[in-house]
């Protein structure tokens, strides 16, 4: 399994068990409603994820330029952006869910990273 593709496994494990600890304390605390944002908010971090990892996919075994990296993240950024704001108004999820449920993806990238840093290459975790 390329580098890559153990990067994306494990940051959608951790970003999954994320949301199901924080989902449950939720419901715990008496917050139901904020369950449907975070759930929301994480499906769209995972989908920003996988994006991610199929861009840098696309420019292995190339040169990319600083720019081209720029423009793609860009572009990246500016379409989750509109997409959160698009879950926010037509499906009127709880806002807060909604952001504590994106906010877990860059969480759960830098423990990934972290982790796949750590594992030698033919070891699997």
């Amino acid at each position: 399994m390329s580098d890559l593709r153990r990067f994306q496994a494990t940051a959608s494990l951790v970003l999954l068990g994320f949301l199901l600890v924080i989902g449950l304390g939720l419901l715990a605390a008496g917050h139901p409603r904020a369950v449907a944002g975070l759930i929301a908010g994480g499906l769209l971090g995972l989908g920003n994820m996988v994006w991610m990892v199929s861009t840098a996919k696309r420019f292995l075994g190339h040169a990319p330029s600083a720019r081209m990296l720029q423009i793609a993240a860009a572009i990246r950024f500016l379409t989750i952006a509109v997409l959160l704001g698009l879950v926010l108004i037509v499906s009127r999820v709880d806002p807060v869910g909604a952001v504590i449920g994106y906010g877990c993806f860059p969480i759960a990238a830098a423990v990934a990273g972290w982790r796949v840093l750590r594992v030698p290459p033919g070891v699997t975790a």
